[in-house]
Formats: structure tokens, sequence, C-alpha cells
């Protein structure tokens, strides 16, 4: 008799601990949160729930399609989060499986989930980096 082994949900996976910025913060503290820490990616929250997500790709895109001097100038002239930030969010629930995590970030055109409690409120992140990890346990 074959026993199946319990579906690991994306909870055991994901990124807890995850920094975020509110609609209203600076976009300057914004570049600088992610310049400085080992993430890529910002939830933008309000009230706990996720509204929007800036990303380091996002940002060198925008450097991109306006010049770094014009983007330079956005972060002078009181630009914020909310200005920039994609509100496409990529969701997958906490009590999902991880295999869904994986079959979704596999496609390649996302690199993290915005992790959603039962109350859709942010529980985590999940990123390609967590899955690698998981993976190689």
């Amino acid at each position: 008799m074959q026993h199946s082994q319990p579906r690991v949900r994306v909870s055991a996976v994901m990124t807890r601990k995850v920094e975020t910025a509110t609609p209203e913060q600076p976009l300057g503290e914004v570049l600088q949160l992610l310049a400085e820490r080992n993430f890529h990616h910002l939830p933008i929250v309000e009230e706990g729930k996720p509204v929007g997500m800036i990303s380091s790709r996002d940002l060198v895109r925008i450097a991109h399609e306006r010049g770094a001097r014009e983007l330079g100038e956005g972060l002078r002239h009181g630009e914020t989060a909310a200005d920039v930030m994609s509100t496409e969010l990529e969701t997958i629930g906490v009590d999902e499986p991880v295999e869904a995590a994986i079959n979704r970030i596999g496609l390649g055109d996302i690199h993290s989930l915005v992790v959603l409690d039962d109350a859709d409120r942010l529980a985590g992140i999940v990123t390609n980096r967590d899955l690698i990890r998981y993976l190689t346990s």
C-alpha cells in the first residue's frame, strides 16, 4: 500500500517577515529600502491589505522608460509609491499547495506571489528564491 505524502502548503515556504510600504510613502524611501535590503519585491499595503507592488525590476524599467534623470526628478518632487506601483497583483492563498506557486512562478513571467490569508490580508510573499530553497531542502 502506497502512502501519499502530505501536501506542502505555501505557508511552509513563504517569507513571513515582509517589508512593506504605504501608497503615500515617498518613492525615494521605497528606492532606498530596495537598495539597502536583500529583497527585490515590496508590497504596498493599506490597512494590512496589499494594494500594489514595487519591484527593483519595475524601478529599472521606469528609469529606462522615463530616463534616469527624470526618475531622479520624480524622487525630488514628491512622487509616491502609489505613482509607480503595479496594481495588478499576483496572489496566492496561504493554504494553497506549494506546487501551485511553482507552476505560476515557473512560467517565468513573474518572480513572486503575494500570499494572502483568509481575510485577504498580507500573510507573506513567496519568491523564486523561496521555491529554490524548498526544492533543494
